[in-house]
């Protein structure tokens, strides 16, 4: 397989719990032609994640198909990263290296490349300190560039660079309380609107405040959180969009984007937005994901509403398929107070849905 214009020929392995579509999705998103995909189905090996078998046939693939990379769409062990550079000589990325690769393409406000890189270096921090260890040990000679002593210096400089980007954040949070809390004090109620990513929370966002934020195909277009208010029915309402959630959420991005996802923890009401149109057992996973990382930075006792979204693209079935979602969030999540089925794109059930978000408000 050869290059596409400018695409860059890569391997994916990925673990069998993973979705592999949206794997493939996320590396088409930075201009990676996928030559080959290996799906671990069995326990990872200890030492290359892969089975030695696996490993003679990479070496042949990436001599034949001039393969640049290789992302491992799974939590990796530093020291099966290291194993695996110096066996095949070419990069090797883990799934929250890829997503941090995209977020850092989408990047635009300051806060948002403050957060990528520092969840870049938290999540590079034990690599660099395998590297330290074995360049030590003798077992990496001329490997990676530096030898040992240059290698232990960057990791010195890592984490001083850690430190001021933490300060930096801090600062930046606490605008942005003080931006919240003046809009709290002229008694405005405000309205989170989150969701798995690419289920169309920023098109809605668009429709409701009448703004024109950029959508499009491409995952995570949304990195920092955007809020205006909207007039339904004579009340005034901010609303704010904020970045999207992904299957398996590492928990360092988590981490690394708590300030921009803190605007759904102080948030009235929270507007869940749903892909009607995708396969249901894949609705119904996003759905437990999504409601899994709400509770995890801290979203609960208040309402949520769900926006069934996409509903231009779905069948005859499209009542059923509501009418489960509605039963699985609440019993995940109680205080689910309706589930409207709408269309952000075709402006389907948009008045409809904005009743119910007043309603939950009063």
């Amino acid at each position: 397989m050869k290059r596409a214009g400018n695409e860059i020929n890569a391997i994916l392995i990925i673990n069998r719990n993973e979705d592999v579509n949206e794997a493939i999705a996320l590396m088409k998103t930075l201009g990676y032609n996928v030559v080959d995909t290996y799906v671990v189905k069995g326990v990872p090996d200890s030492r290359f994640y892969i089975g030695k078998g696996k490993l003679d046939r990479l070496r042949e693939l990436i001599e034949k198909e001039n393969i640049s990379k290789i992302y491992i769409y799974d939590s990796v062990k530093p020291r099966q990263i290291v194993n695996l550079m110096r066996e095949l000589k070419v990069e090797v990325l883990d799934k929250i290296q890829l997503i941090l690769e995209i977020f850092a393409q989408h990047a635009g406000s300051k806060e948002a490349k403050l957060q990528i890189e520092m969840a870049k270096l938290k999540h590079e921090l034990p690599l660099i300190r395998e590297w330290v260890r074995r360049a030590k040990l003798g077992e990496l000679p001329g490997f990676l560039g530096p030898g040992a002593y240059a290698i232990d210096a960057y990791y010195r400089m890592m984490r001083r660079r850690l430190s001021v980007i933490r300060e930096r954040l801090e600062k930046l949070r606490e605008r942005r309380r003080r931006e919240r809390e003046k809009r709290r004090r002229l008694g405005l109620p405000h309205v989170s609107i989150s969701g798995y990513t690419n289920a169309g929370k920023t098109t809605l966002f668009n429709v409701i405040v009448k703004e024109t934020k950029s959508t499009g195909n491409e995952m995570f277009t949304t990195l920092s959180p955007k809020a205006k208010a909207a007039i339904i029915n004579g009340c005034k309402i901010v609303f704010v969009d904020t970045v999207g959630f992904i299957r398996n959420v590492p928990v360092e991005v988590i981490e690394a984007f708590y300030a921009t996802l803190e605007e759904i923890v102080y948030s009235d009401l929270n507007l869940l937005v749903i892909d009607g149109s995708e396969p249901i057992e894949l609705i119904k996973h996003k759905l437990t994901s999504s409601i899994n990382t709400l509770k995890t930075i801290g979203f609960m006792g208040k309402p949520m509403i769900i926006a069934f979204n996409k509903i231009d693209l779905v069948g005859k079935d499209l009542e059923n398929r509501r009418e489960l979602v509605e039963k699985i969030a609440k019993e995940n999540y109680p205080l689910t107070t309706d589930v409207i089925p709408i269309s952000a794109l075709k402006r389907m059930n948009i008045d409809t849905l904005k009743g119910k978000i007043l309603e939950a408000i009063k």
